[in-house]
């Protein structure tokens, strides 16, 4: 066997594949910190603008706008209590001072000091609601006289009611109907006085009364 016929016949190269070429890729520039300072290389690495979220005002805007809004919720918060204990009170003063028709009766006996203004009230009562009529009655046996001048004032406010020449009854005493509506509470001072045979008045009888 002769050494031509040993080897193998090696294939010549297809003429239609075509050979590979390397190409070249950009590479993206290294870290600023990999490079040496002042070199030409350390010049020419781009750093991209952040965005406008990223750039530090940024996070200051927002906390100083968080403030601005939590101080305007407190404010709000404050004004809407104050706008409802001001009409709570609106609404209890409007209540007191509402002449309303009464659904009930009651007798309320008071016996005026025949000297000065009592040092603890002569009679304390709650404030009927819904409201009643005050059939108030007033004893006045102790005083010589037989017509009276009443008047009814409400303390640090003023004077509410005043009758002029009321004579008591068969029983000795003053008579006065009234609607219970129209005394929101606080403290009242009746005062009496006595008619002379001249038509003068004298003082004859002075009353406290609370209503809670």
């Amino acid at each position: 066997m002769s050494r031509k016929s040993g080897r193998k016949k090696q294939k010549p190269p297809p003429r239609w594949r075509r050979h590979l070429v390397q190409a070249e890729l950009e590479l993206p520039p290294p870290p600023a910190g990999s490079l040496a300072p002042g070199s030409a290389d350390a010049m020419q690495v781009y750093v991209p603008d952040p965005e406008w979220w990223q750039k530090p005002v940024v996070p200051g805007g927002l906390a100083v706008l968080s403030a601005v809004l939590l101080l305007v919720t407190a404010f709000s918060l404050y004004g809407g209590h104050r706008d409802r204990e001001l009409a709570t009170a609106a609404e209890a003063r409007a209540r007191t001072l509402t002449l309303r028709a009464t659904t009930a009766e009651r007798p309320l006996r008071i016996a005026p000091n025949p000297r000065s203004w009592s040092a603890e009230p002569d009679a304390t009562i709650a404030w009927p609601d819904p409201p009643e009529m005050l059939d108030v009655f007033l004893p006045v046996a102790y005083s010589p006289f037989t017509s009276f001048w009443l008047a009814i004032g409400k303390v640090d406010q003023g004077r509410v009611l005043v009758v002029q020449r009321i004579a008591p009854d068969s029983n000795k005493e003053l008579r006065l109907s009234l609607n219970s509506s129209s005394f929101g509470p606080g403290e009242y001072r009746i005062h009496l006085q006595g008619y002379t045979w001249s038509g003068d008045r004298v003082d004859a009888g002075w009353v406290r009364l609370v209503v809670k």
